[in-house]
C-alpha cells in the first residue's frame, strides 16, 4: 500500500497538470507519475478506492476529497528581474502548503502598478519564474482582474508581498462570495536590504534556485 507522502505526490502531479488545463488519460498518469509505470498502477488504483482520483473511460481527475487532501499556496507578482527577496518570498509562501502557484503579472498590470513598463515581457518573466525549481505552477495573470485566476486555482493561501497594493480585506470578502475559505497572510518585512552574499549562503536557498 502506498504510503500518505507518494500518494499526495501522485494527486499533487495529476492536480498540477489540471491547473495547465491538460486532460490527463489514466496510461499518461501511470507514466508520468513515477519512474515505475508498475508501482504507479497500485498506487493510482488505490488512489481510486479512497476516492481521490477519478476514472471517467481514458481520462482520471481528482476528486474533491483528492483536492482537499492538498494545500495550494498562491502568490504574486511582477518578477521583472529575480532578487534574493523574491527567493525568499517564494520560499516562504512554499513552506506554507504542498503547491506554489506563482502568477506573473501581465504587461498591463505591470506598467500600471510600477508606471512604467517593465524591462521583461511577460512571456520572459513567466519563463523564468517557471524555472525556478521551488515553484511548481506559474502563469500569466488574468488581464485586468485577479479574482478570475483565484477562481480557477482556488488556493488555500494567498501570500501577499508587503508592497502590493491589493488588501485582505478586499480578497477575503471576494472569497466568502464565492464560497472559499482562503488564508490570506501578508509578508510585513521589507528584504530588500538584505544582501545577497549573505543569501547565497543559505544553501537551502540556492538549492530552490
Amino acid at each position: 500500500m502506498a504510503n500518505s507522502k507518494i500518494e499526495k505526490d501522485f494527486i499533487k502531479k495529476i492536480l498540477i497538470e489540471e491547473m495547465r488545463n491538460l486532460k490527463i488519460s489514466y496510461n499518461k498518469a501511470i507514466q508520468f507519475c513515477s519512474p515505475f509505470p508498475k508501482e504507479n498502477v497500485k498506487i493510482i488504483e488505490q488512489l481510486i478506492k479512497k476516492g481521490k482520483v477519478e476514472r471517467t473511460g481514458k481520462q482520471v481527475t481528482i476528486t474533491e476529497r483528492g483536492r482537499k487532501s492538498l494545500k495550494v499556496v498562491l502568490c504574486g507578482g511582477t518578477f521583472d528581474i529575480i532578487h534574493p527577496g523574491h527567493l525568499l518570498t517564494l520560499k516562504e509562501a512554499k513552506s506554507l502548503g504542498d503547491i506554489l502557484v506563482v502568477i506573473v503579472a501581465t504587461d498591463e498590470t505591470a506598467e500600471k502598478t510600477r508606471g512604467r513598463k517593465p524591462y521583461n515581457n511577460e512571456e520572459k518573466r513567466l519563463e523564468l519564474v517557471s524555472s525556478l525549481r521551488i515553484v511548481d505552477f506559474a502563469k500569466v495573470g488574468e488581464k485586468g482582474n485577479i479574482y478570475n485566476t483565484i477562481i480557477k486555482i482556488r488556493p488555500n493561501i494567498i501570500v501577499l508581498g508587503y508592497d502590493q497594493v491589493h488588501t485582505e480585506k478586499e480578497i477575503a470578502e471576494f472569497a466568502k462570495s464565492e464560497g472559499m475559505k482562503i488564508k490570506i497572510i501578508r509578508l510585513t518585512k521589507n528584504i530588500r536590504g538584505i544582501k545577497s552574499s549573505s543569501l547565497l549562503k543559505d544553501n537551502d536557498l540556492v538549492n530552490e534556485i
